[in-house]
């Protein structure tokens, strides 16, 4: 299986030599690299991955980063992937390559609970739902909310791509948490509710929180099967050792 591995950044990859520990145990042709920055000159990018040479004008939560995410699940899709996860440039693997691969062998997103909601964040998904229903042709209960990084398989995407126009979604913000989670339902494609990306400790919201990846956080994350980790800005010696010994690790 060939994996694409499509990052969503600004303009480079943090973690690169960690990102190139973790890559380096892949069996040749069974990885492929895909960009996309707010500059056509991203810096700093693994070696030999495709960069949008013409790349979108894009906004936090707006439509453009679906359809900016479209682009790199079709240039990996061109390549030749099996599957593809989206990724941004401050993303973190915590399990070595193969264990990886595997667990993108299936489409995998995760969602926001439908319990434990604050009254505003019920309003806004029933506002937004309200909204997108008939676009999607399905009934508002169901529809779902994302977390916006996920995993998704070729057959799945290319169905979503050939049925649907990203220009025609209704909603304008936070498109990037409804919409393909929904497509997916409304093709009835199999998709499984996993812990994809750790991105807060509250569970309920679906917006990353800054963090510095310490062992415990670490320990954490790879018990619960968590396969990334986002917003690192920071971590120790010893967390960084960790880690190399992980992607090392068969």
């Amino acid at each position: 299986m060939k994996l694409g591995f499509c990052f969503l950044v600004k303009e480079g990859l943090n973690h690169v030599s960690l990102w190139e520990s973790f890559l380096r145990p892949a069996p040749p042709g069974s990885v492929g690299i895909y960009v996309h920055a707010k500059t056509p000159t991203p810096w700093p990018v693994l070696n030999g991955a495709w960069i949008d040479p013409a790349p979108l004008e894009t906004a936090w939560g707006e439509r453009s980063l679906v359809a900016a995410t479209q682009r790199l699940f079709v240039a990996a899709i061109n390549d030749g992937c099996d599957a593809m996860v989206l990724l941004s440039g401050d993303m973190l693997p915590l399990h070595p390559f193969a264990w990886i691969q595997s667990f993108c062998s299936q489409t995998r997103l995760a969602l926001q609970p439908r319990h434990g909601l604050s009254e505003r964040q019920v309003r806004a998904n029933a506002e937004r739902f309200a909204q997108i229903a008939l676009y999607f042709g399905l009934s508002v209960d169901q529809l779902r909310k994302q977390n916006m990084f996920f995993v998704i398989q070729r057959e799945a995407i290319s169905r979503i791509i050939k049925s649907a126009s990203v220009d025609d979604f209704p909603l304008l913000q936070l498109a990037d948490e409804y919409y393909w989670i929904n497509h997916l339902i409304r093709i009835g494609a199999e998709w499984e509710r996993s812990n994809v990306v750790f991105c807060n400790s509250d569970p309920t919201r679906t917006q990353a929180e800054v963090m510095q990846l310490t062992p415990a956080l670490l320990e954490s994350c790879r018990n619960n099967n968590y396969g990334f980790i986002r917003k690192i800005t920071s971590l120790d010696d010893q967390v960084r050792v960790h880690l190399q010994a992980i992607y090392e690790s068969v």
